[in-house]
């Protein structure tokens, strides 16, 4: 009987119909820096940030996927931070919406929220004593 094979931690990938201003966009606002960038026979950029958050950006359209509803979205990102209210006011100050929160778990003793990136794929975060 063969073993299963192992499966290691990859960065997440958002397929982007704006390949281009996505890429910014994850610069800009979440100061993600490129760690590769490949725009050749496809397009795909790796970003990492200081905590060592890697995501992927590749193409839509090179995948085959034309005007999805990011609504529907049933994997969403999350991230943490030190206080979701202060990077609420830095997102606003971006001009970034907010589309829930700054939310207050009484159980877990933590403020929580959401917001969408450049094509409206939901981003919720927490703080950073969110329970694992």
């Amino acid at each position: 009987m063969k073993k299963q094979s192992e499966i290691y931690p990859w960065e997440s990938v958002i397929l982007a119909e704006d390949f281009y201003a996505m890429v910014e966009w994850y610069k800009n606002t979440l100061s993600f820096k490129s760690s590769l960038l490949v725009d050749d026979e496809y397009r795909y950029c790796r970003l990492t940030n200081k905590q060592g958050i890697e995501i992927g950006i590749a193409d839509s359209k090179q995948m085959g996927i034309k005007n999805p509803n990011r609504k529907n979205n049933t994997v969403v990102l999350q991230f943490g931070v030190n206080s979701v209210k202060d990077f609420f006011i830095y997102l606003q100050k971006k001009g970034e919406t907010i589309t829930f929160g700054p939310s207050f778990d009484k159980s877990g003793k933590f403020w929580y929220g959401g917001f969408n990136d450049l094509e409206g794929n939901p981003i919720w975060v927490v703080e950073t004593n969110c329970p694992k």
